[in-house]
């Protein structure tokens, strides 16, 4: 059952309000966003590009001081290097969002620097995730001087080992944990021996903003390279600020794009890269990006963070799930306007046909989610489900359950064409459960895995199968109130304190994701006046509401319809419902969690309820 929290942070949010010049709710939501003091929330309502943590750290000149994103420098100086001796590079990406977002930073930007550059970008199927023995084969081949991944790298100890057994110079750019060892009560951090790696959560490395995606990274890099490009590649002055960097600076709007798309928190700098990368989204001059707007409708749209986690991330998305990421690189790379429409029609399809099979394998998950109800983390076998919606189909599960949920389905041929004997799989987490961490615990029965605490995938052999779930279950320290649903809710908010302005005035809120939830409220015992189904399948409801006090309401529930209408006989009886559904009246009460918005229609402006949880 859910439980419903109402977020207590202290403060003087009269006071607070008066000096930012913001209502006082507005103060207590920052407040509740885990934003303390009044610089932090200076930086939280008006942070620009200038206020981004310096990948060089607390430096006064051209080196790493504390802070520094490690490495940074020295990989910028080698890129240097290769690029002024006319080096073959190869950028070495990865499938999904972030993984293509921060390949076209990398090769757009390095080609404008005047490398000889090209990328590849594994296939979800046949190549699984990341750098892998076969690309470096590959590049051996084709002469590639030097290797530089992007999104992936953290963990390929054997296959960095083999391109540099074969000279091969290789840079590391990824935002992935490292894995690790025991030893002796001692973590042994286990790290490729690449030329040079950054990624934020490298051991030692004391850069603030551990959120970072795989794009942001490789935008930090070349913000370092064109900073000291600009200046002769002197390292005695402070680094070029970003608005002498037009290379970086065009770029941006993708590290933004990747942010959204990864999940990652819209807190510190990476609120400021996405509310500055949403700003300039529409005016970007990206064919592909163009073509993609408006092939989703949303050409002449104000874009938030929905637009791209909701409709045009999963478009980019669904080229590495269903057929090559490959087709989303080149919407980006492309500069003719005809291919990219092309491209963006095909991206768009892909989508639609993915959301169908998501679907799907929905309801077969939940099916058999429920016969290992007892189970606290869920492994589900699903031998029918596309591994590339793997991850997708077990955050739906997670999203229902509340329970940490691993999909696995089977790995496709093996050698000659016969069945593989392995499972490829894919998992989402909740917050008290740190998946990363409890997948170290029965790496033996990995073929191989990687990841974040939220989520992360894996390789095991069909045998293992069984010892695998047992073991995440019986090493499983979650508790049945870590399991309940929790709504957490900012405030108790009377429907008479809302109106137009304040509503507008939420918006400073945004861009609102993980990490900086849209403000959440709650009214009790609402008065039901009306009910109606909407859409084309009848799936949500409708209400006027209103509450003593106030006038009367639209509110809006996108919801299981059927299960809310059977909440509401079970409490009122069938007499009541049939009243509230003809309008009449009636002694069924409502309370909810909500978001207000304004509704806009022919015309008409008024202020509605979205329902989000209901008792």
């Amino acid at each position: 059952m859910e439980k419903w929290l109402e977020i207590r942070k202290g403060g003087d949010f009269r006071e607070i309000g008066r000096k930012l010049g913001i209502d006082p709710l507005i103060a207590r939501v920052i407040r509740n966003r885990g934003v303390n003091s009044l610089e932090e929330m200076q930086r939280y309502l008006h942070g620009t590009l200038d206020d981004l943590d310096s990948p060089l750290g607390a430096s006064t000149g051209k080196t790493e001081g504390n802070g520094a994103l490690s490495g940074v420098l020295h990989m910028a100086e080698i890129l240097h290097e290769k690029i002024s001796s006319g080096r073959k590079i190869r950028v070495i990406g990865d499938y999904d969002i972030d993984g293509v977002c921060a390949t076209y930073i990398l090769v757009h930007t390095l080609e404008a620097f005047g490398a000889e550059v090209d990328y590849a970008i594994p296939h979800r199927i046949i190549d699984g995730y990341g750098i892998n023995i076969h690309l470096v084969e590959q590049a051996v081949k084709d002469g590639i001087d030097t290797i530089l991944t992007c999104d992936n790298g953290i963990s390929a100890i054997e296959q960095v080992r083999l391109a540099k057994e074969c000279g091969i110079t290789v840079l590391i750019t990824d935002h992935h944990e490292p894995q690790y060892e025991d030893r002796d009560g001692e973590r042994i951090y286990l790290l490729p021996e690449a030329d040079e790696i950054i990624d934020p959560k490298k051991p030692g490395c004391s850069y603030p903003n551990k959120d970072l995606c795989g794009a942001a990274v490789a935008w930090k890099l070349l913000y370092v390279y064109e900073a000291l490009e600009k200046d002769n590649w002197q390292t005695s002055t402070p680094l070029q600020p970003l608005s002498q960097c037009p290379q970086t600076l065009e770029t941006l709007p993708f590290a933004s794009f990747a942010t959204v798309g990864d999940v990652m928190d819209l807190c510190g700098e990476n609120r400021i890269l996405v509310k500055t990368g949403l700003q300039m989204l529409p005016a970007c001059k990206n064919p592909g990006m163009r073509e993609l707007i408006s092939a989703c409708g949303l050409m002449g749209s104000t874009l938030n963070a929905y637009h791209i986690g909701f409709v045009l991330g999963p478009c980019i998305n669904a080229s590495g799930r269903l057929d090559t990421a490959l087709l989303s690189e080149r919407l980006l790379l492309t500069k003719d306007r005809e291919e990219a429409g092309k491209l963006a029609e095909k991206l768009t399809a892909l989508n639609e046909e993915r959301k169908d099979l998501t679907e799907q394998g929905r309801v077969q998950a939940l099916a058999l989610a429920e016969k290992q109800e007892k189970d606290s983390v869920l492994v589900l076998y699903l031998p029918g489900v596309h591994e590339s919606i793997a991850g997708i189909v077990a955050g739906k599960v997670r999203e229902s359950t509340n329970k940490p949920c691993i999909i696995l389905t089977d790995a496709g041929d093996g050698e000659g064409g016969q069945p593989s004997p392995n499972l490829k799989g894919s998992g989402r987490s909740i917050e008290e459960y740190s998946m990363f961490e409890e997948l170290q615990k029965c790496k033996d029965l990995l073929e191989k895995f990687g990841g974040h605490p939220m989520a992360a995938g894996m390789t095991l052999k069909k045998e293992n199968l069984d010892a695998f779930r047992r073991r995440l279950n019986e090493a499983s320290s979650l508790t049945e109130d870590d399991l309940s649903g929790k709504v957490r809710i900012d405030a108790r908010l009377p429907l008479a304190y809302l109106s137009e302005s304040l509503i507008k005035e939420l918006k400073v809120l945004e861009p609102c994701g993980k990490g900086n939830e849209k403000p959440l409220f709650a009214e009790s015992n609402l008065d039901l006046l009306s009910v109606r189904r909407m859409g084309k399948a009848g799936n949500f409801l409708k209400f006027k509401v209103r509450k003593e006090g106030s006038p009367i309401l639209d509110a809006v529930y996108f919801g299981q319809a059927d299960e809310l209408l059977s909440a509401l006989r079970e409490k009122g009886g069938r007499e009541q419902l049939s009243l509230l559904m003809h309008g009449l009246p009636n002694s069924l009460t409502l309370t909810v969690s909500y978001v207000p918005e304004i509704n806009e229609y022919n015309g008409n402006r008024s202020i509605q309820l979205i329902i989000r949880n209901y008792r």
